[in-house]
This record gives structure tokens, sequence and C-alpha cells, in this order.
């Protein structure tokens, strides 16, 4: 159940642009299939979770954090091992405990991927209670 009466700094508009270079652990390798030289899809929303927790998650009172509720992710170029990459991640709507994000990934060449990812504000204790209880723990 979410909780209306949470008091936080998340504001729509709010963004950061993260970069890196792509190493080899950004790419894609299981056990049936390898492509060690291209930036996989895995590790793009690996970096997406995590650069928008950083960005909301200190907007929180401490007993709160963001989850993840809704990601669509578009890849439609791929990016080489070893190139720099530009994520940008902008606030577009705020709904109650809802956070409606919207991002875009470049390289050198341009953009290559866009999404969009729904967070939730939730207790720390209360989603990990409530996992216990549905796991029947």
């Amino acid at each position: 159940m979410l909780n209306s009466n949470i008091n936080h700094k998340i504001y729509e508009g709010l963004s950061i642009t993260y970069e890196k270079v792509t190493t080899a652990a950004d790419s894609y390798i299981s056990n049936s299939t390898s492509i060690d030289s291209l930036l996989s899809s895995p590790s793009l929303l690996s970096t997406i979770i995590d650069v928008s927790c950083k960005m909301l998650d200190k907007l929180l009172p401490d007993e709160y954090i963001t989850v993840g509720r809704n990601l669509e992710l578009s890849h439609y170029h791929p990016t080489l091992i070893g190139e720099k990459i530009s994520i940008v991640i902008k606030v577009v709507k705020v709904d109650k405990q809802r956070v409606h994000l919207e991002f875009v990934g470049s390289d050198y060449l341009g953009e290559f991927c866009k999404g969009k990812y729904e967070k939730v504000i939730v207790n720390r204790n209360t989603i990990i209670e409530s996992a216990v209880k549905r796991a029947k723990l």
C-alpha cells in the first residue's frame, strides 16, 4: 500500500547525466552466447537502475528508498566496448510515491538507446516485511 504523505524532495525536471567508458564487464557473456565486444542491454539496465537510485534516494527520508515498478528500454544501436557513453535520466512526473523517469543514452555517434522507468517510493522495512510475508517465511 502506498503512503501519500512522504515528505520527499524529488521534483519534475530533476536530472542527472552519467558518463563512463565501457569495459569488458559491460559486455554480454552467458553460457549460451558471448558478444564480448559490445555494450549489453543487461549492463545498460543495471547502470540506469543504479544511477536513478543515486539521484533519487538521497532526496528521501532515511527510512525510504525507491524501487523499480516498470522499465522500458529501446536499445537500437550497438556500442563498442571501450567507447565513452553518456546517459541522461530525467524526472518527468511525480505522482505521490510514483516517480516517472525518461532516459537517453548516447555515444560518440549519437543516441543509441532511450526508455522510461517508473519507480515507487517505499519504506525500507515495510518492503522487506512484505517480501517475507509473501514468501511465507
